[in-house]
């Protein structure tokens, strides 16, 4: 019984760890979002979320809100992830729980990063501190999914052989709103508003949850949208923002370059053509920039891009649109997540379809990884979620 009673008072206050991890997640750079609680005697004392920018870390923001240190080697800590144990731009965590004594520490899942991966824990343990791991891993994992997915990546030694899992890319949303009949607009390009407001909001949240927001250039033309987050509260909340576009040709006066809420914009291109309009625009925004790659099929390398955006620091990027986008990441199997937000509004066959010419003639060809794993509706709207079935 007493088993069972700590057992359920650990659930408790890392279920409380977990919903503030989720506080700044898409705001802490390359770095998960951490939460963490600290108890004594099933009292909590302290809480702590990993700050914007990935600094301080969560179990630091906790401590340093108690003011008399010495109670913590009555205390039991909560956190989400393993506790960092290398020196980076600030010493490590685990170092700062041993140096207060506590008396147990709760961990829901190891830390990926190579630096860490059990270190922590072995660190801990040698210290004489009680240290649990594994309740609440999967929730854990999901919170931090692209962190997870790029640190699961990582070259690994077969043999003589060099050997890479596949290549280092970031998570992957697609997020899509269509008409019941699944088209994203009219023949001649109106969408507003193809959705209800509710799913509209959602689409924000979705947005600040996220490191990067990704669009085509067709999108920024024909919609001239601001892509930001405008949910009140969240909308310092704002991802970086990318575009992938072939030639580049905008005026630079759209909505999407003009939004001061946005503090990062990298352009995507196959094109590295001189254009003033570019330079000016690059030279009067520091903080932007843009990146060439080859070809691939007469379009971008999206590959290749998605990989210099991960060694960038980006690990979830939540793409928007428009078709021709949606389209290639399919043809490639790049999709860890699709949204697909469909209302009871019916365009006809001449409407823009969500999805383009996937060329395929053979049946057994066709796209049949993606399994529904939940399902819900806003308002008028039916918002299904799929997953690769391995995932």
């Amino acid at each position: 019984m007493a088993q069972n009673i700590k057992l359920n008072h650990d659930e408790k206050y890392i279920n409380l760890a977990l919903n503030l991890s989720q506080k700044n997640i898409g705001t802490t750079s390359e770095n998960p979002c951490v939460g963490c609680v600290i108890t004594i005697d099933n009292i909590i004392i302290a809480t702590g979320v990993t700050s914007c920018g990935g600094r301080p870390h969560a179990e630091i923001n906790a401590i340093n809100k108690i003011a008399d240190k010495k109670i913590l080697s009555q205390a039991t800590i909560y956190i989400t992830l393993e506790p960092c144990s290398h020196f980076g731009k600030t010493s490590p965590c685990v170092d700062e729980i041993i140096k207060h004594k506590f008396e147990r520490v709760v961990i829901c899942c190891h830390d990926p990063n190579p630096k860490v991966n059990g270190n922590g824990i072995e660190k801990l343990r040698r210290a004489g501190i009680k240290t649990e791991f594994g309740i609440k891993s999967f929730e854990a994992k999901n919170i931090n999914r692209g962190f997870f997915k790029i640190h699961n990546q990582i070259e690994k030694i077969s043999g003589k052989n060099p050997k890479k899992i596949q290549e280092k890319i970031p998570f992957i949303t697609i997020k899509v709103a269509t008409s019941l009949d699944g088209k994203i607009a009219t023949k001649n390009f109106q969408s507003k508003w193809i959705s209800s407001e509710l799913s509209r909001r959602f689409a924000h949240i979705l947005r600040a949850k996220n490191q990067a927001i990704m669009v085509g250039a067709k999108t920024i033309i024909k919609d001239n949208p601001f892509l930001n987050c405008r949910i009140n509260g969240l909308e310092q909340n704002s991802p970086t923002q990318i575009v992938i576009s072939s030639n580049l040709n905008f005026s630079f006066e759209e909505n999407f370059f003009t939004n001061l809420s946005v503090k990062k914009i990298i352009l995507c291109s196959n094109n590295q053509k001189s254009n003033q309009k570019l330079l000016n625009w690059l030279d009067k925004n520091p903080n932007n920039s843009a990146l060439y790659f080859d070809d691939f099929n007469n379009k971008i390398d999206l590959k290749n891009a998605f990989q210099s955006l991960a060694e960038m620091g980006i690990n979830s990027i939540l793409v928007e649109g428009g078709s021709s986008l949606i389209t290639q990441l399919l043809k490639l199997n790049l999709v860890d997540e699709l949204i697909w937000i469909r209302s009871n509004k019916i365009i006809g066959n001449d409407g823009i379809p969500a999805i383009q010419d996937l060329e395929i003639n053979d049946f057994n060809n066709v796209i049949n990884h993606l399994e529904k794993t939940k399902i819900f509706s806003l308002d008028q709207d039916t918002i299904e979620i799929f997953h690769p079935k391995d995932h």
